[in-house]
């Protein structure tokens, strides 16, 4: 079920008569009466109550549990918050202030002084490993897993640990890597943050210019293997005389701003391509496109993918409601005429990663 502006209107409409009757609630019994009234109105998100040392208030976080295609939900609940004397209202969960924590379940506990942490990239994103320095109760390993997972969401944020992190796996003394770095999860954040910006040279600025470009040449619908690499015959024995051919342009300048929480929707300007003249007048296009996004900062050219007689430009925007008001009068000359636009959100850049992990 699409939660509407309606129904986020209903439940503040609501929440704003109810909550007064909270008061001398528990802030476990508050929580829980608050988000049974956001259920009835929204669906898959959460409210969280936080506070800050030494700021009045209370943090009210709309939390998409770390859902990816919840996350515009998420902002759109806290972006349409009225004023609230005791709250202020954000949108996902953020990095605790106090990351030397424990948690307790089920009569075990641990700290996140006990979960050690090694960083490896991932085709863009964040690899960690994981391992427990505690001792884990016989049958109990994969709750004890569960409970790093939850200290890992509160350390690194909802956001950082949905869209930048990519594989998690837990090893343990036999099998750990002994060569790799690792640190206490109480002490990952600037950790973390060293490996972003130094190791996967996520500065966050727009590269100036028309930046650096690579290219690759690929078989599109054909086998391949574990490593991308076309093989000469599936299981069954095709020979792969239906493998497509394509290539794809790629802005290597443009990791720079990768996941930028700012630049979490994939734009698509998709054109014809049947001849040479056609191919030409689709890549001025995209270019000038590229041109009138990057120069306010609205967005960035990532890639452009020529296959199966279309030529594809993939941009990553802040505003797509602006970016397309932006191209507007571009999109409208004669040689857009085949245009199709295609717009998604893609915090991640899964759809920049599926190319330029090749050249990482």
């Amino acid at each position: 079920m699409t939660s509407t502006a309606a129904d986020i209107t209903a439940f503040w409409t609501a929440f704003a008569a109810q909550e007064p009757g909270w008061l001398d609630l528990s802030p476990g019994d508050w929580v829980e009466q608050a988000n049974a009234l956001l259920e009835t109105h929204v669906q898959g998100l959460g409210l969280e109550l936080q506070t800050q040392p030494g700021q009045g208030g209370v943090d009210l976080i709309v939390t998409a549990h770390g859902s990816v295609d919840q996350f515009p939900l998420a902002a759109q609940l806290a972006a349409a918050a009225p004023q609230l004397p005791t709250y202020r209202v954000s949108a996902l969960r953020p990095r605790s202030t106090e990351p030397d924590f424990p948690l307790g379940m089920e009569g075990f506990e641990m700290s996140t002084t006990d979960v050690l942490v090694a960083l490896q990239n991932d085709g863009g994103q964040v690899a960690l490993e994981l391992r427990l320095t505690c001792a884990v109760p016989a049958g109990f390993e994969e709750h004890a897993q569960h409970m790093a997972f939850i200290m890992v969401d509160h350390v690194l944020g909802e956001y950082d640990f949905a869209v930048k992190v990519g594989a998690v796996d837990f090893v343990d003394e036999a099998t750990h890597d002994r060569d790799a770095t690792w640190t206490p999860l109480a002490d990952l954040p600037p950790v973390f943050d060293a490996y972003w910006l130094h190791t996967l040279g996520r500065t966050g600025l727009f590269p100036q210019g028309d930046g650096a470009w690579d290219g690759l040449e690929l078989q599109f619908d054909c086998a391949v293997d574990d490593d991308g690499n076309t093989v000469e015959e599936d299981e069954e024995g095709d020979d792969g005389e239906g493998a497509e051919p394509g290539a794809v342009m790629i802005n290597t300048s443009a990791n720079a701003v990768a996941m930028r929480a700012d630049l979490a929707c994939a734009l698509t300007l998709d054109l014809a391509v049947p001849d040479a003249a056609a191919l030409a007048a689709a890549q001025a296009l995209h270019e000038q496109a590229a041109t009138l996004l990057q120069v306010p900062q609205l967005g960035i050219l990532v890639l452009t993918l020529v296959r199966a007689g279309r030529r594809q430009a993939l941009y990553y925007v802040s505003d797509e409601k602006l970016a397309r008001q932006t191209l507007a009068p571009l999109l409208l000359r004669e040689e857009a005429e085949s245009l199709e636009v295609k717009s998604r959100h893609d915090p991640a850049w899964a759809g920049y990663f599926e190319y330029a992990a090749y050249l990482m």
